[in-house]
């Protein structure tokens, strides 16, 4: 009986999804963006370093089996040109480009599709700022610990996360 039992367990222990350990807060809905299925992280607000009322967000998503990071300003009238840089600064005093792959715009949206590459070094280091290039201004961020921590449990959850279809 307890060998029975201990494959039981056993069965059932293989059966348990690594993302059901963590508390993942993602979420997906009914809506499509452009018809798929997708999930997202919650945004993380960020303030414009020496600005009182000028804000950003920066949230993770998924769509299928590629992660995206996408970043909007609050601002009116922002222009942002496709292969627009986001400048990416660790602690480590190491700089890192990631390049906006949404159409030209002036709603201040960038959305970047994270390569392998990308993925690592945002798990591995720690952003001190963050630098944002417009066609008007520069725009600067400074992501808090807290931000940081997000930012790689964020990650976490959405590499394990298997999109559902509706």
């Amino acid at each position: 009986l307890a060998v029975l039992l201990s494959i039981s367990n056993l069965v059932s222990a293989q059966k348990i999804n690594p993302i059901d350990t963590l508390n993942c807060p993602i979420s997906q809905n009914e809506l499509l963006l452009k018809g798929k299925n997708f999930a997202s992280a919650p945004p993380i607000l960020l303030r414009v370093f020496n600005e009182n009322f000028e804000y950003s967000v920066l949230q993770f998503g998924k769509r299928e089996n590629k992660i995206y990071l996408y970043f909007k300003i609050f601002t009116d009238n922002v222009c942002i040109k496709q292969k627009q840089p986001l400048e990416l600064y660790f602690k480590t005093g190491e700089m890192y480009v990631l390049k906006n792959s949404y159409s030209v715009n002036c709603d201040g949206t960038a959305i970047i599709q994270l390569r392998r590459r990308d993925f690592k070094k945002l798990m591995n280091n720690s952003i001190n700022s963050i630098k944002f290039f417009t066609l008007k201004k520069d725009y600067e961020f400074s992501p808090n610990s807290k931000d940081n921590q997000n930012i790689k449990e964020y990650l976490n959850c959405l590499k394990l996360y298997k999109i559902k279809k509706r």
